[in-house]
């Protein structure tokens, strides 16, 4: 049985690549595959060992992200009027107004090689990290050994989690992950202070830019939250984005003049209208 369940998920995995059409949609097919296959098939030749929690609950962590993934195939998720425009709901697009009364009559158009103007109000907008965010956002710029998203999931590291200094502690840092360098203990636990720290500097609603201009989509000129919104807008619609850091400005956020705007790891929101397209 356990043979043929391993299968079943390969042909699952194949077949899946086929259904949308986004490179991230195709990347996290085949990793939730990926994670399946490797949970059933550790469990086939006993991979894990039976007396340690950690990588029990690792094992079933795997399975339920690997479960997500393929529960998210095939249509974007929307929620309260919001549409995930990323597998994983690193963007969010929710439509505010749209200039025709018949917003179905618009229809959208082909962006390839052509200019589009818009007008935004850019702003902070809250973190609220699970433990998935974490690993994508900030785990891989710490430097920490290949085992440490297993354990962050182990842990259940969220957002409030890796901000709280009792629970993400120096001890927790040397105990529960096993970082033996007093230095690197320090470092992470600053690292992750860090965060709050933006947090507090940088509160939710802060309006860090407005204005209006023009771009060509697909090519590197904007952050890659407005390049899949605006392939999702119509000429006259009025939405709000909300975009993870990954798909915004990262682990460096954005400064001028030397004025940090955005700090590193934030999640921000655009109202975003579509002027025209030329």
């Amino acid at each position: 049985e356990d043979v043929l369940l391993i299968a079943l998920l390969l042909i699952l995995c194949i077949n899946s690549r086929h259904q949308r059409m986004r490179s991230t949609t195709t990347l996290n097919t085949l990793s939730g595959c990926f994670l399946i296959f490797w949970a059933v098939a550790a469990e086939v030749v006993g991979a894990f060992s039976p007396s340690s929690n950690i990588i029990s609950t690792r094992r079933q962590r795997h399975l339920q992200i690997a479960a997500k993934k393929f529960s998210d195939i095939g249509s974007a998720q929307e929620v309260d009027g919001w549409t995930s425009l990323t597998d994983d709901g690193g963007v969010k697009l929710k439509v505010i107004s749209s200039s025709s009364p018949d917003v179905g009559a618009v229809e959208k158009i082909d962006l390839r090689g052509k200019d589009v103007t818009v007008e935004y109000i850019g702003s902070i907008a809250a973190r609220n990290w699970n433990v998935q965010d974490v690993i994508d956002c900030w785990l891989p710029d710490q430097g920490l050994p290949s085992l440490a998203p297993e354990l962050f999931e182990a842990f259940e590291i969220d957002g409030k989690r890796l901000t709280n200094p009792k629970k993400f502690s120096v001890k927790f840092i040397k105990e529960g992950l096993g970082i033996l360098k007093d230095a690197k203990q320090t470092t992470l636990f600053e690292a992750a202070q860090d965060l709050k720290r933006s947090e507090q500097s940088h509160m939710e609603g802060i309006v860090f830019d407005k204005n209006q201009f023009s771009f060509r989509p697909g090519k590197g000129q904007v952050i890659q939250a407005f390049d899949l919104a605006i392939e999702e807008m119509k000429v006259g619609q009025t939405v709000s984005i909300v975009a993870r850091s990954d798909f915004a400005y990262g682990s460096k956020g954005l400064r001028v003049g030397g004025k940090v705007l955005v700090p590193p790891y934030a999640t921000v929101q655009y109202d975003v209208t579509f002027i025209e397209v030329k």
